[in-house]
């Protein structure tokens, strides 16, 4: 038995171990310790460095299998641990299998392995609780990877152009110098037409010695070229979608602006995607009132169009195009129902005593507005000051206590709900203070000079003011009829502000329309 010949197969997962080399060297030492013990003569040491025990594919298993293929002799292949071995219960028999096809043993310095049905009991236990460890391990360190997405911590490999860096424990993607100027460069130069096309950039990146994060030299080619320009990850603002992460703002220094960024997918996309002039155009100031009146007949939304006439001028019609209608093809000319509706805006354009009653509501309403919206956004500061903090408590205890099942377990239930407590208030604290109060100013002034003259809008506005007075004056679409013009409207909500006064006042509408 003395004569027994051992090889020792050693392997570790993270590349912090390799780099220590304390887990493979305390392997060999252990596996060594025990051969001396047993009187084995060791023929050769493989050390896996940095691969999951949950693989099946090893550089230094195969190699290992290259070796004992090549022996006359049964040897023993020697682990510290079975875990050392495999974290997974299928690919442990799977690997076992292959030494013991050509005749040799699997043995382990912690645990005996032989034939009998206690030890292959054991064996497949000990395989099985590895495959749990390995899932629950993967799991929490999944868990604290989430984690630090979440709060704006890029763990995965830094885009070209950036270097991790730790500050205060957390690691930070910082700029690599000089490849962070020089894609910088690109990207700008890219977005402001300095440089003309994607052959250009490519062309300015491929002497200046770019290099990764870990300071390996990066070939330059067109698809590197075409992935950094729509590599959004250049402006920190970024969404995560494997992950599940919506766009936040990250622990990275931006190479570029968000206005750079967009100005650099227009241009992308004018140029892979031409863009089409269509015939037909919805939005033509031409027509505003098209979709929005509905013939008389049918009660259909009018469309309409611009027919050529013998002399090969176009003449602008609105037509109902249902196919059902008796008025089907008959024009309406522009002329007529546009001067019918601007008669009808001049009849439900209210008296200027209402309109300063209006003024000073609205300007009260304003202010209480105002108030109340400076209110809430101290409320919402505090409340995410307050949830930040709860959070990062159970983060820390998530760190510490990685090892306990339950405590770990309700840290995550915990960081959990908190999130989304967390995205809820950001959500509402999004808008700016300054901003907010000036378009409650801007609408509340847009809303007074509607009221007291959606006539003058109409005229001078462009499409979509027109629109406008459209949805702010009536509830529902118009009817229009040949003979009798447009019918009483169903006005808009904002209306009935003055149909609460006295009708001695507000026999505006009823003298005015001739319709009533």
């Amino acid at each position: 038995m003395n004569s027994k010949q051992v090889v020792i197969y050693c392997r570790v997962s993270s590349k912090k171990q390799v780099n220590d080399g304390n887990g493979l060297d305390s392997q060999e030492q252990k596996c060594r310790i025990w051969c001396e013990h047993k009187g084995y003569k060791v023929l050769r040491v493989f050390k896996e460095k940095g691969v999951s025990g949950g693989k099946k594919d090893r550089p230094a298993f195969s190699e290992m299998l290259d070796f004992l293929s090549n022996l006359n002799e049964p040897c023993i292949v020697l682990v510290e641990d079975l875990n050392r071995w495999s974290r997974d219960t299928m690919n442990h028999f799977l690997l076992k299998k292959q030494i013991v096809s050509m005749g040799h043993q699997l043995q382990s310095v912690n645990m005996t392995l032989d034939d009998t049905e206690e030890s292959e009991l054991m064996e497949s236990m000990s395989a099985s609780i590895s495959q749990y460890e390995r899932k629950k391990n993967a799991k929490r360190a999944k868990s604290c990877m989430l984690e630090h997405l979440k709060q704006g911590f890029w763990l995965m490999t830094p885009p070209v152009g950036y270097r991790r860096k730790k500050i205060n424990g957390r690691i930070h993607c910082v700029r690599l110098e000089s490849t962070a100027t020089h894609i910088q460069e690109a990207l700008e130069g890219y977005a402001n037409d300095r440089f003309v096309t994607q052959k250009d950039v490519l062309d300015f990146l491929s002497d200046k010695n770019l290099v990764n994060f870990n300071e390996k030299p990066i070939k330059v080619t067109f698809d590197f070229v075409r992935k950094m320009l729509k590599n959004k990850r250049y402006t920190g603002i970024f969404s995560y979608d494997k992950w599940n992460i919506p766009e936040q703002t990250w622990a990275i220094e931006p190479l570029i602006t968000m206005e750079t960024y967009n100005k650099i997918q227009y241009k992308l996309k004018k140029k892979g995607n031409p863009l089409k002039e269509h015939k037909y155009v919805l939005d033509d100031e031409t027509f505003p009132l098209r979709r929005w009146v509905l013939c008389s007949e049918c009660g259909k939304p009018l469309t309409a169009s611009k027919s050529r006439g013998k002399s090969g001028k176009y003449h602008p019609y609105y037509h109902c195009h249902n196919r059902d209608c008796s008025m089907r093809g008959k024009g309406i000319k522009i002329d007529d129902i546009h001067l019918a509706f601007e008669k009808l805006l001049s009849e439900i354009t209210p008296p200027n005593q209402l309109i300063k009653l209006a003024e000073a509501f609205i300007l009260e309403k304003c202010k209480s507005e105002e108030i109340n919206f400076k209110k809430q956004r101290r409320q919402l500061v505090t409340d995410i000051e307050t949830l930040t903090s709860e959070k990062e408590k159970c983060f820390q205890l998530l760190l510490r206590e990685a090892n306990n099942q339950a405590i770990s377990q309700l840290c995550e239930n915990k960081i959990t709900e908190l999130d989304i407590k967390l995205s809820n208030c950001k959500r509402q604290l999004e808008s700016d203070e300054n901003e907010r109060a000036q378009k409650i100013q801007e609408n509340s002034q847009y809303v007074l000079d509607f009221l007291s003259n959606p006539l003058g809008i109409w005229k001078i506005g462009n499409f979509r003011q027109r629109r406008g007075v459209l949805n702010l004056c009536f509830t529902e679409p118009i009817t229009y009829n040949r003979e009798e013009k447009f019918g009483t409207p169903i006005l808009s909500p904002i209306y009935g502000l003055f149909q609460d006064f006295p009708s001695s006042t507000i026999n505006w509408y009823a003298r005015g329309d001739s319709n009533a």
